[in-house]
């Protein structure tokens, strides 16, 4: 894997880890505010004079039925206690009950509780029970809270803290989430910082953090500066972030943005992205869309994503769909993408439906693509859809890698086979030695 590849592997890990955190940090606070429901400040004081009066207690009929309910409510709630008021937590009891708490959903909770209290005056003992988790990976949540609502009020020293525990991509990760914050705050502020010479070593890792805080409170500046930028991946994976910001407005928006996109790279970054977030729950809606744009390079990666997600839930829709495009190379890669899920549910239909369609390279992909499939479970069938592909490269490629499944699955067959087959030395020699699959690769052909 080169250097770039484990680059942005690294930020998608850290993307994706902050879309599992903001779900769950979600949920704990909307179950939080569904269990502390408001009281009138006259009902209040009337619930609070029964619970201080033990005599009051054994009378409690006296008061009208509403107070009744309401106290019983309350008391049902656990929010109050009959005894006395629950004491006001400081912010380092609720960090311990925070350490305490293995739910993840109230876990985070707590952390959210206490963050929104970081100032600083707090600031010190806070840090105190930080430096008992890890600075790493693992815990990129945690300091993710952390970071941003230190962010809120000296974003300067959070990142001198992120430097302190940290160095490298470590540290950039970390500052990339002080950015975040400060540029939901104060994005000119945040950008001048990122824009320091000091600070071009980290600028692609740092522009994540800061176009994402950025783009959360002002999204079209966000907008425009993402695409007066100039760079190569790292500018095209930003301009993916902002369609998910755009796509939260509405499926409208977020494909107008997409479509007024002049850099090509950046246009198929965009729809490449809008196709992965929607491809799988509203297909039909995607098809119709992206059937304007079956001219355009930039859109051969977001029909990809059509074809594969559309088939794991409707094959012969997708199919049907893709077969009625105008013959191209996003018809090609199409019909390819549904016909590899579609033989995993149903090897026959998918093969059936090849063998009534005219003989053309134009099926070569989806060919290997289905030999491939099959040859999991039956590699001498799928021998036989190998050695139908007309492109040369590509067939013997798809020889070589069913031949090895095939291999596994029955030597002695192959074995038989091997001799009347006409390949080469090498390719025999290659089919007899199939190299071992890890954990991964079996995983995934499941």
């Amino acid at each position: 894997m080169s250097a770039n590849s484990k680059y942005f592997m690294l930020v998608w890990i850290f993307v994706g880890g902050v879309l599992l955190f903001a779900g769950g940090y979600y949920i704990g606070l909307t179950e939080a505010r569904k269990v502390a429901g408001p009281l009138s400040q006259k009902k209040a004081e009337r619930i609070e004079k029964v619970k201080n009066n033990s005599s009051n207690r054994q009378n409690i009929s006296e008061f009208d039925g509403e107070t009744q309910s309401a106290v019983n409510q309350d008391n049902l709630r656990g929010n109050l206690s009959l005894a006395s008021p629950k004491k006001s937590l400081g912010i380092r009891e609720i960090l311990q009950e925070f350490q305490d708490e293995t739910n993840p959903v109230y876990k985070f909770s707590k952390l959210g509780e206490a963050m929104k209290q970081l100032n600083e005056e707090n600031l010190t003992e806070t840090l105190e029970v930080f430096e008992s988790i890890p600075f790493g990976f693992e815990n990129m949540q945690e300091y993710r809270m952390l970071l941003y609502a230190w962010s809120q009020f000296d974003p300067y020293g959070a990142i001198e803290y992120c430097n302190s525990r940290a160095s490298g991509i470590g540290a950039g990760f970390a500052v990339s989430g002080v950015l975040e914050g400060w540029a939901a705050r104060n994005p000119q502020e945040a950008r001048n910082w990122v824009e320091k010479p000091e600070n071009q070593g980290m600028s692609k890792l740092y522009n994540f953090g800061l176009v994402k805080g950025w783009a959360s409170t002002d999204l079209e500046s966000a907008s425009e500066y993402v695409l007066n930028m100039e760079g190569g991946a790292e500018v095209e994976k930003l301009a993916g972030t902002l369609v998910d910001f755009y796509n939260k407005r509405g499926f409208e928006q977020a494909s107008r943005w997409a479509e007024e996109i002049e850099n090509p790279k950046l246009k198929e970054a965009a729809f490449t992205n809008l196709s992965r977030k929607l491809t799988r729950d509203q297909p039909a809606e995607m098809a119709s869309w992206l059937a304007d744009h079956t001219d355009g390079k930039y859109a051969v990666k977001a029909f990809e994503n059509l074809g594969t997600r559309w088939s794991e839930t409707d094959p012969q829709a997708a199919i049907n769909y893709f077969s009625e495009l105008p013959e191209g190379k996003i018809q090609e890669v199409g019909i390819k993408s549904v016909i590899g899920n579609w033989a995993k549910q149903d090897a026959l239909s998918a093969g059936n439906w090849l063998n009534e369609q005219p003989s053309s390279p134009r099926l070569d992909s989806a060919l290997a693509n289905y030999a491939s499939t099959v040859s999991r479970d039956d590699g001498g069938s799928a021998m036989e859809w190998a050695v139908s592909i007309s492109e040369e490269k590509l067939q013997q490629k798809t020889i070589r890698s069913v031949g090895q499944e095939w291999y596994r699955q029955d030597k002695e067959a192959v074995e038989s086979w091997l001799p009347e087959s006409g390949l080469p030395e090498e390719m025999q020699k290659s089919i007899r030695n199939p190299p071992k699959k890890n954990w991964w690769q079996n995983l995934r052909e499941r």
